[in-house]
């Protein structure tokens, strides 16, 4: 049975807005390692890593996220800034790219250099803020509906469907790209989500 219907509708609806406690649970360093050492030939070991902005960056909580290989760890190859805005039922994701993003490469592990980012460095992705719910156990993400989220792989457009499910200690995220036109998945893992363990933890970092 679905724990979420066992809770309190007053609860749900505390949890479902709790900036706090997602954004300690996203400040963290992941690693699929172990997924990647099971399964070599369909998934590769990467680290994301989401270290937190100080207060005033943005109003309310961001996040710096830097996504890698494990073996190029100072060259990601996705880099984003999150900002979580609380709204009545849910918490919104401000999804920004970082302009001239190879300057901050390794900012996630190097506070020194994330300290170098400001606000005007961003340039917000339209289409692609995520939409955060309760689901009673955990936080469920999804890029919001619409398929405005667009990403040119290899000189083909693809939409993102991407989604995310969070614990205390675990992340589960579906990172897709798919046709605009017939929903064809054209990039993405075809043998399930990317299972990630935390390493190291960022959540004594967050300044409300």
């Amino acid at each position: 049975m679905c724990l979420c219907k066992q809770l309190p509708t007053f609860q749900l609806m505390t949890y479902s807005t709790d900036v706090k406690k997602l954004t300690q649970w996203m400040a963290a360093d992941f690693s699929n390692q172990p997924q990647a050492i099971e399964n070599p030939p369909f998934f590769a070991h990467i680290q994301v890593c989401m270290r937190p902005l100080p207060k005033g960056f943005q109003s309310g909580i961001s996040l710096y996220l830097e996504q890698a290989y494990f073996y190029e760890l100072k060259q990601p190859y996705r880099v984003r800034v999150l900002h979580f805005i609380q709204q009545e039922n849910h918490v919104l994701l401000e999804n920004y790219k970082v302009k001239d993003e190879e300057n901050f490469y390794g900012a996630a592990r190097d506070r020194n250099k994330l300290a170098a980012l400001t606000a005007d460095d961003l340039e917000k992705m339209p289409g692609c803020d995520i939409l955060v719910e309760w689901t009673g156990t955990s936080f469920r993400g999804k890029v919001e509906p619409g398929k405005k989220c667009m990403v040119n792989r290899k000189g083909m457009d693809t939409y993102l469907d991407n989604e995310f499910i969070v614990t205390e200690d675990h992340m589960t995220s579906y990172d897709r790209g798919r046709n605009p036109a017939t929903d064809e998945l054209v990039w993405g893992s075809v043998a399930g989500p990317f299972e990630f363990d935390k390493v190291n933890r960022f959540a004594n970092e967050i300044e409300m």
